[in-house]
């Protein structure tokens, strides 16, 4: 299915997690950066579920972005993560091209945090 302009409604931020070293101390720590901004995206919710995990019921929210295909989101990995409606999202698998693999995208997401620090 084609993406038209008026369904890429949302816009969604892909951040990747990097290593930096600190020049003064030689500290190396993990933080994301972001590596696309501003990416127009369409959602469709996909099958969510209830579980109960350490004697607490949670709920696992699932579903699909749509992108355009471009030679940057080309380069997105499964490694990467989302920000999109106040939340972070990870990817499930790597991005899913569509039949002539140069119109878009499929993001499968899911593992919702409401903080994108984590």
């Amino acid at each position: 299915m084609a993406l038209n302009a008026g369904q890429l409604r949302h816009r969604v931020t892909v951040q990747r997690e990097v290593e930096i070293v600190d020049p003064s101390t030689g500290y190396r720590t993990r933080e994301c950066q972001d590596i696309l901004t501003d990416v127009p995206a369409r959602f469709q919710p996909g099958p969510g579920r209830e579980y109960l995990a350490s004697e607490a019921l949670r709920a696992e929210v699932s579903g699909r972005l749509f992108v355009r295909w471009s030679p940057e989101t080309a380069g997105i990995r499964m490694s990467d993560r989302v920000l999109w409606d106040g939340r972070t999202w990870e990817l499930k698998s790597d991005p899913l091209p569509d039949e002539t693999a140069r119109k878009e995208l499929t993001l499968m997401i899911g593992g919702v945090t409401r903080d994108p620090s984590v």
